[in-house]
């Protein structure tokens, strides 16, 4: 090959790495942003924080916010969406009645904490109260509901199937609904009862995830 006609082939390469850097950046300026709101929100709630609060929190200007977000409710839509490919993986992970149960108190456990924002219990209520006023809320809530609870659906099926029960589509779906909403209660029992505990749980989740496996 001719050196001129290296010339646009290095143009090339040159132009895909500087987007690959800009769409990293890009990726990290959102992450930040997510972070400081969640954080706002579990301070101050949705309707509490303003973008100035989330602005400050993640030590940028509002207007540097707007570049990626058009508002609260835009911010609200990427947590939720990061929750749900972080529960995602949770669920692929699971391949026996122990995996389940010890997620589910992984999860317990970091609420109780309440050092990591994404795992906070005061955010998933303020997450659940707004989609009852907003209506694009609801819809991305009711979406990520639905995502997860089939993940989980699935994640008991190959459960069971590992350990010898063919659970049916139908009782599968019924058990990740029980679940959810196992875990839901949870997360209202860390707001209303900071001293529960670990072991206070294990037994009667051990019971309920071997009744939902057959």
């Amino acid at each position: 090959m001719s050196i001129a006609a290296t010339v646009p082939v290095r143009a090339a390469a040159k132009g895909t790495r500087a987007a690959a850097a800009a769409h990293s950046r890009a990726a990290r300026q959102r992450e930040r942003i997510l972070d400081a709101a969640e954080i706002c929100f579990i301070h101050s709630g949705f309707h509490g924080a303003s973008m100035a609060d989330v602005a400050t929190t993640a030590g940028m200007s509002a207007g540097l916010i707007y570049r990626y977000f058009d508002g609260k409710s835009a911010i609200v839509k990427a947590i939720i969406e990061r929750h749900i490919e972080s529960d995602e993986c949770k669920a692929i992970g699971l391949k026996s009645p122990a995996d389940v149960i010890n997620s589910m108190l992984d999860i317990f456990e970091r609420w109780r904490r309440g050092d990591d924002p994404k795992f906070n219990p005061v955010l998933l209520l303020e997450l659940s109260a707004e989609a009852s006023r907003d209506a694009q809320i609801a819809k991305a809530v009711r979406s990520s509901d639905q995502i997860i609870g089939g993940d989980i659906a699935q994640a008991l099926r190959c459960c069971a199937q590992a350990n010898g029960v063919a659970l049916t589509a139908a009782d599968a779906r019924s058990g990740a609904v029980v679940l959810q909403c196992l875990m839901e209660g949870m997360a209202m029992r860390v707001v209303r009862d900071p001293k529960l505990r670990r072991g206070t749980l294990l037994p009667a989740l051990t019971k309920i995830v071997a009744a939902l496996m057959g």
